[in-house]
């Protein structure tokens, strides 16, 4: 399991964008409001025992808040990047996610996205969406730099009508238009937060995949100011001004885009750095833990008012930090690992016992799978790696998954299985396969016997005609694994006593 990016709930960033961005046609968005900052490099006085520990403090408190930096960096000033859109614009992606998706990890293969970083520093945001007809998912959610989801609308949470909403920033004094009710005004918890809009695919037939387009594309949302000026409803997206954000960035940051492979310790601190004096990205005051770690990190240079200048580092400073960073990166995912609710063999991520404030854990969470939306309504998500008889699953070899069609995981909306290498990528396979979903099965796309549906997990395709229609490849020389996705889990699959079906590892193979 490797972080990136934007994991389980935001991968948005993909290629082949169908509206790419424009060059920006309007002025700089916070620029003016920036002043100088001084530099700083760590405390003299630290031993590299103390800055081992101090930067695995920095790793739990702040993993998602760098990735939420860095992403927000990508949406908003990453010129000729496909993801680039600007601030409070919102762009659709065509595309499922296939194996060429390689900057985020356990991303899905069963929805199409939508979304974007969005500012309300200076006004509101309005968020339009319209009727969904053809009882598909979808969701539009709205989270802050510390997994906070602060807003979540959907087939499984608000139903289906032409729905509208306006968030406002949490220190923003106003009025608004007469029109919202008070059900339809979202007061976010910090200036800066991402939008993530989720369309699934059902069959995938062409008339399937033109519907979810169609759909992805008419979820939008604009400045209130941009809605008032076209008479109270959003303009289409090619007629919304692209704002290139001037937030303040450091120089590798276009080389730290999936940060899980290439951002180092340092390149970590001075994301963080660069985030502690970001006014837009609004502070919790009411946690006692974090003030007290806040008060311990400046002395990695961790404060307002400067920032982390690696120059003025020692070599012996940065190997503690690297030292102690990688530490803290195996501590968090065994946290983690302890954290999820054994489900037969499956390992259940469940919001039934989550802690906000036990950050070695959330970590965890963030490095496996940045942005999961906490707590798990929208979705809880299961790991494997193991078959049967605790052996790793082994790409050279076959299984089999047997699902009981008297007995399929419990939800209200749809599930996925999804199959991933090592670290958590797509496999390519000729078929172009990389997972499997309810909608698929009740549309007969797989063969079924005995009232159950057996896939066959295995680097090649089998032989058999009913197998290769049921085929989920995987990846020669490496082991795999499956985070399989619950949409609108019910109790079973939020308490662990559903019975997920284990793999079985084939004789001969």
């Amino acid at each position: 399991m490797r972080p990136s990016l934007v994991l389980s709930l935001l991968p948005m960033l993909a290629a082949g964008i169908a509206e790419a961005a424009t060059p920006a046609s309007a002025s700089t968005f916070v620029a003016a409001s920036l002043p100088q900052l001084g530099a700083t490099g760590f405390d003299p006085a630290l031993a590299p025992a103390d800055i081992e520990a101090l930067t695995g403090e920095a790793f739990y408190w702040g993993l998602n808040i760098a990735g939420f930096y860095e992403l927000r960096y990508v949406y908003t000033q990453f010129e000729g990047q496909p993801a680039f859109r600007g601030v409070n614009r919102m762009q659709a992606n065509d595309r499922l996610m296939d194996a060429s998706v390689r900057y985020a990890t356990t991303v899905n293969a069963s929805t199409l996205y939508s979304g974007g970083a969005f500012d309300v520093s200076r006004e509101p945001v309005v968020v339009e969406i319209p009727a969904v007809t053809d009882k598909r998912y979808w969701s539009v959610q709205a989270g802050d730099q510390n997994v906070n989801w602060f807003m979540k609308v959907g087939s499984q949470f608000t139903g289906n009508d032409p729905q509208r909403y306006v968030i406002v920033g949490p220190r923003w004094r106003g009025m608004l238009p007469p029109e919202f009710l008070s059900t339809q005004i979202y007061r976010a918890t910090s200036d800066s937060f991402t939008l993530a809009v989720r369309v699934a695919v059902t069959d995938r037939s062409d008339a399937d995949m033109a519907a979810a387009r169609k759909l992805v594309h008419s979820v939008a949302a604009a400045p209130l100011s941009l809605w008032s000026a076209a008479g109270g409803v959003i303009p289409p997206l090619a007629q919304q001004p692209v704002v290139k954000g001037t937030y303040r960035n450091m120089p590798r940051m276009k080389e730290i885009v999936d940060y899980g492979r290439t951002m180092t310790a340092i390149d970590y601190l001075q994301l963080l750095s660069l985030a502690i004096n970001d006014p837009t990205m609004t502070r919790r005051s009411d946690s006692a833990k974090e003030l007290a770690t806040l008060a311990k990190l400046e002395k990695l240079g961790l404060r307002e008012g400067v920032l982390l200048d690696p120059a003025q580092l020692t070599p012996a400073q940065v190997t503690a930090a690297q030292t102690g960073f990688d530490a803290a990166r195996k501590k968090a995912k065994q946290a983690l690992e302890a954290s999820l609710i054994d489900m037969n063999g499956w390992r259940l991520q469940s919001s039934l016992f989550h802690d906000d404030l036990d950050y070695v854990t959330k970590a965890g969470s963030d490095d496996v799978a940045w942005g999961t939306p906490v707590p798990f309504e929208s979705h809880t998500i299961a790991y494997v790696f193991r078959d049967s008889s605790g052996q790793v699953l082994d790409g050279d070899r076959r299984y089999t998954l047997t699902l009981d069609l008297a007995n399929l995981p419990p939800v209200t909306e749809f599930w996925e299985l999804p199959v991933y290498d090592s670290a958590g990528y797509f496999i390519p396979n000729p078929i172009d396969r990389y997972s499997v979903t309810s909608y698929q099965l009740a549309a007969g796309q797989f063969a079924q016997k005995d009232g159950k549906v057996t896939f066959y997990l295995q680097p090649d395709r089998p032989k058999d005609p009913e197998q290769a229609r049921n085929w989920l490849p995987t990846a020669k020389g490496d082991s795999f694994q499956l985070a399989a996705r619950f949409y609108g889990p019910k109790a079973p699959l939020i308490d662990g006593t559903y019975a997920m079906p284990q793999i079985m590892a084939q004789k001969g193979s």
